[in-house]
Order: structure tokens, then C-alpha cells, then sequence
């Protein structure tokens, strides 16, 4: 499998790589991006658009990551409450079974001895 993950991404980084090269024109040229929000103006100095992708590129990035960052963090702490949650009911289960074997030797213990004016039951071993 990993065999078949490096030779996808050659795959996919050989076609990237023709589209760039068969788009060099394109990818040279040279453009400026301009920012008008009414009370801010800004134009950025001419740069060749491949510049602009690649930072467009990057900028993605990093916003997956902190978006991915966030979600670590809240499942975690998830992660946490859950096992928490998990050894009080295991300790809740244990309690419990403890009551259930006391219970169960004390019935075990009554129903041994023998009431008066009640025959006792022998239970004969045949070997």
C-alpha cells in the first residue's frame, strides 16, 4: 500500500508539474492584485502569477492546519471527559460485582444450614 501512495502522488505531482511547464507563459506574466474596501486601498507590486498561487496555495494551508488544530484540541479533551466517564463506571461495576459475590455467599451460607423440622438433603458422590 505504501508502494501504491508514492507512486500516486509521482502521479499527481508529474501532472502539476506538465501544467506548469506547458503554462509557462502564463505562469510568468506578471500582475498586481489590488485591495479597494472603501476605506482601504492597497496594490500590491507587480509579481509573476505563479508568486500569487503559490501563496494562495500556503494561506490554504495554514488555515487547514489551524482548522485540524482546533479539532485536536476539542477531541481531546473529549478523548478525556469519555475516559474519566469510563474508570467511574468501571469502579461503579467493580463495587457492584463485590456486592453481588457477598450477597450471593451469604445466600449460599443460609441455604446450607439446616432448618429444624426440614430433612436434610446428602447428595451421594458415585465414582
Amino acid at each position: 500500500m505504501k508502494k501504491v501512495k508514492i507512486a500516486f502522488w509521482i502521479i499527481v505531482f508529474g501532472f502539476v508539474g506538465l501544467v506548469i511547464f506547458q503554462n509557462k507563459g502564463f505562469f510568468m506574466s506578471e500582475s498586481q492584485l489590488m485591495f479597494n474596501l472603501g476605506f482601504f486601498y492597497y496594490e500590491t507590486p507587480f509579481l509573476a502569477n505563479a508568486v500569487f498561487f503559490v501563496a494562495f496555495f500556503l494561506i490554504g494551508i495554514l488555515i487547514s492546519y489551524f482548522i485540524n488544530l482546533f479539532k485536536h484540541f476539542t477531541d481531546a479533551k473529549i478523548i478525556k471527559t469519555l475516559k474519566a466517564k469510563e474508570s467511574s463506571l468501571v469502579e461503579t461495576v467493580t463495587a457492584l460485582e463485590k456486592q453481588l459475590s457477598v450477597q450471593q455467599s451469604e445466600a449460599e451460607s443460609l441455604s446450607a444450614t439446616p432448618v429444624e423440622g426440614q430433612p436434610v438433603e446428602v447428595a451421594a458422590e458415585v465414582k
